[in-house]
């Protein structure tokens, strides 16, 4: 199974570096994230509907967590 997500923010390279350390680390699930203008695209794929979710929900939370942070 693979799910693609996209999400718009205004610096993309920065949340990619945020997040460059925490990719690899999952059993369950296989994570690729890059840059884009104005988007971080997100692929995750699993072999399990529960781990494609866990994955889903994980980095759209830490991706949500750095732009948040960002714009303090």
């Amino acid at each position: 199974m693979k799910a693609l997500v996209e999400i718009e923010c205004r610096n993309p390279g920065i949340v990619i570096k945020a997040l460059k350390p925490d990719i690899g680390d999952a059993k369950k699930f296989d994570v690729k994230i890059k840059a884009e203008k104005g988007k971080v695209k997100l692929e995750v794929k699993a072999e399990t509907i529960s781990g494609l979710l866990a994955g889903i929900n994980s980095y759209v939370r830490l991706i949500r967590t750095s732009i948040s942070s960002m714009e303090v």
